[in-house]
């Protein structure tokens, strides 16, 4: 009979008791999603692993000029937008996700302009399992093109090129 009470006792005080002392705090998490967005501000010709001297967001990724290092195994979406403005009538840039050295199957994409001067961005994306120490690089070829990066007065910088890459299920 006395431990009933004693247990009666114990709800009794926590009810009482101010919410917040009764909190339970979770255990903190390390890392959200791991995730990057890099860009670039400079113009870029084609035929070589894109530049990014722009790290805009970092989290639980590395990156250095030219990649992406995967800390945090994952599910990733990566995706590559680079801007691209001819230099001469019908140039064409191809660009493609590379990882590990290698050309990622089916990433590739490829814009060709009628005139010179026109610009339009090309989006490659990918949705892969990556795991720590993986590299994302992207890789452009063409000619009578450019990445072009666009700076006008009052407004943001338009970069020639914006790589999102964003671990999935952490």
């Amino acid at each position: 009979m006395s431990l009933k009470l004693l247990s009666l006792a114990g709800v009794l005080v926590s009810f009482l008791t101010p919410w917040n002392a009764l909190a339970i705090t979770p255990n903190a998490v390390p890392h959200g999603p791991a995730f990057a967005q890099l860009s670039s501000s400079a113009d870029q010709p084609p035929g070589r692993l894109v530049q990014f001297e722009s790290k805009d967001a970092l989290q639980g990724i590395a990156a250095t000029a030219n990649s992406v290092d995967v800390i945090q195994p994952a599910s990733y979406l990566i995706i590559a937008s680079p801007q691209v403005t001819a230099t001469g009538d019908g140039g064409c840039l191809d660009a493609w996700i590379v990882v590990n050295g290698q050309a990622v199957k089916n990433s590739g994409v490829r814009l060709c302009q009628a005139k010179a001067g026109n610009t339009s961005v090309v989006v490659s994306q990918v949705m892969m399992n990556l795991k720590k120490g993986d590299k994302i690089q992207v890789r452009t070829s063409g000619q009578k093109t450019k990445l072009d990066a666009i700076a006008t007065k009052g407004e943001p910088l338009i970069p020639s090129i914006i790589l999102t890459v964003l671990g999935l299920g952490l």
